[in-house]
């Protein structure tokens, strides 16, 4: 029976080894070992579609752009193009609720698992995580830029932080699913945040100066084991003009690569002469299960992690 089930298992790799999904002209199409095949033929606006882990089912999702008048569809095909599910999602972090009205973006989160990105506002969105046996939500995260980890177990994320606030009120800080593990303040213990709550104020102010502000500029970088989340945080200082809070200036401008773990432990590595302006043309990347790699323009900086 055991050499069945292992002849079966290989006949399901030769067949799905060389096997992609595509988005063309709004409909789906699976490029299997060289032959095309369309999947959806409906007109329907799509942008992204996505193959399983196992590579025998397909997730897409309908954008709905305000002359199709419908709400955001997500909907998983076997590779033969037969539906065999589909599901709206409902925003149950955002204080709003409602259907999600705007989808950014889905990814499998396991085998039997979907993540969509549901827009809010420029500052906010929501990931929201549903088990297709169940149809129920295991997870419903607020922030942006969410990051699974490689076990699928945590999502690393930047929290909330509220829309056309002034600077001090933007300072960013980093969640693993909903505890808030950096910055904290001096002493502090990661904290559980969950829904639209405040984070731990790390600003000083003194009068219309705020000094420590947070800005991640680097995008989040889960370790092999996922066990570390890396990322370059740029802190500064701002002062308002006046007491409206409008304009100010910046100064006090330092970067640092950061390493958290997922207990909380902290490592940082500052960054000599290396300012905001300069790292939309840097990369990190984990080289190593306990080495980061820094790359820019002519150069390169390694960090071990303790």
């Amino acid at each position: 029976m055991w050499r069945y089930f292992g002849l079966v298992a290989l006949t399901f790799l030769l067949q799905n080894g060389n096997v992609r999904v595509e988005v063309r002209k709004s409909e789906v199409w699976l490029v299997r070992d060289g032959e095309e095949k369309q999947l959806t033929n409906d007109g329907k606006a799509k942008l992204q579609a996505e193959l399983s882990p196992s590579k025998d089912r397909i997730a897409y999702y309908e954008q709905c752009p305000e002359n199709e008048h419908c709400t955001p569809t997500v909907i998983v095909l076997d590779l033969e193009g037969h539906r065999t599910r589909s599901f709206q999602l409902e925003q149950l972090a955002a204080s709003s609720g409602g259907l999600c009205n705007s989808i950014l973006s889905i990814s499998w989160a396991g085998s039997n698992a979907i993540s969509v990105e549901c827009h809010i506002n420029p500052s906010l969105s929501e990931y929201i995580e549903t088990d297709l046996e169940t149809g129920q939500t295991t997870r419903d995260l607020l922030g942006y830029d969410f990051t699974l980890s490689p076990d699928g177990k945590k999502v690393a994320h930047v929290g909330w932080i509220p829309h056309f606030a002034p600077p001090f009120a933007k300072s960013n800080y980093l969640q693993l699913d909903n505890t808030t593990v950096y910055p904290l303040p001096e002493g502090a213990a990661p904290v559980e945040q969950k829904d639209l709550s405040e984070p731990p104020d790390v600003v000083d102010n003194d009068g219309l100066s705020f000094f420590g502000i947070h800005e991640f500029v680097s995008g989040l970088r889960w370790s092999p084991d996922s066990q570390h989340i890396a990322l370059v945080d740029c802190t500064y200082d701002w002062t308002a003009k006046n007491s409206d809070f409008v304009e100010g200036t910046e100064s006090e401008n330092g970067c640092s690569v950061v390493v958290v773990s997922v207990t909380g432990k902290l490592q940082l590595f500052p960054l000599a002469k290396v300012s905001r302006t300069d790292l939309p043309r840097m990369d990190l990347e984990w080289t190593e299960p306990q080495e980061l790699t820094l790359y820019a323009v002519g150069t390169e900086k390694s960090f071990r992690i303790k």
